[in-house]
């Protein structure tokens, strides 16, 4: 089976106004597991945050190969990069990026209004989502009356919402207590088993560390 992932020697470097190298992701080479949950572990500023932004072809790299289901994306144009995104791949950003007077699940339906389907259908679903993550009681509050931990609810259901094959999170949980996040990585967890679906987290998160199936530790841009 075809890793739905993979990185071969990936490089991100940024220049400074001294003109500096900085290697946010040093020589990575890193292969995602199919239908397991994987977490990128490391301190703040490691690298975990552009490591992810690679992975999910939000970043190119400035060196080395990216591989989605074995085909290289390096070269490719971004309209390509943005279809892959669509058809393949949900994510859920640290900053929710939700519209504030917009309701949950106007929110959550967004991307599929972008289509063809009618306001109802999407609204039919953006629910079944919001459901699945119990918080459909909440579906007509709007965003900017939800608490940290409702948004980013919003945002995982919103990320689910086209059934990716692949859910990239940068800190889930981050904005939840502890029961909500043991609760939200459970209903992860049964996309994991019930749909196949590859899970990428970037997280120092002790729960969400445990609960991963694998942990790559990135320290200083370099996997360790």
């Amino acid at each position: 089976m075809k890793s739905p992932i993979r990185l071969e020697n990936v490089w991100k470097t940024y220049h400074t106004g001294s003109n500096r190298e900085v290697h946010a992701v040093a020589d990575v080479t890193l292969e995602i597991v199919e239908g397991k949950a994987t977490a990128i572990a490391g301190p703040s500023g490691a690298g975990k945050t552009t490591l992810l932004s690679i992975i999910s072809l939000l970043t190119s790299p400035s060196r080395g190969e990216v591989f989605l289901r074995g085909t290289s994306i390096s070269g490719t144009s971004e309209v390509f990069k943005t279809k892959m995104r669509r058809e393949e791949i949900g994510i859920v950003f640290q900053s929710e990026y939700l519209f504030p007077h917009l309701s949950a699940i106007e929110n959550v339906a967004l991307p599929k209004l972008c289509t063809d389907m009618s306001i109802s259908n999407a609204e039919e679903q953006a629910e079944e989502k919001l459901e699945k993550l119990e918080l459909s009681h909440r579906k007509n509050f709007r965003v900017a009356e939800l608490s940290g931990g409702e948004k980013q609810r919003v945002s995982i259901a919103r990320a689910l919402i086209n059934s990716p094959r692949i859910l990239i999170a940068d800190e889930p949980g981050s904005s939840m207590d502890v029961d909500l996040t043991t609760n939200t990585l459970s209903q992860l967890r049964q996309l994991i088993d019930q749909e196949e679906m590859t899970v990428v987290v970037a997280s120092h998160n002790t729960r969400v560390l445990d609960w991963a199936d694998t942990v790559v530790d990135i320290r200083n841009g370099r996997i360790e």
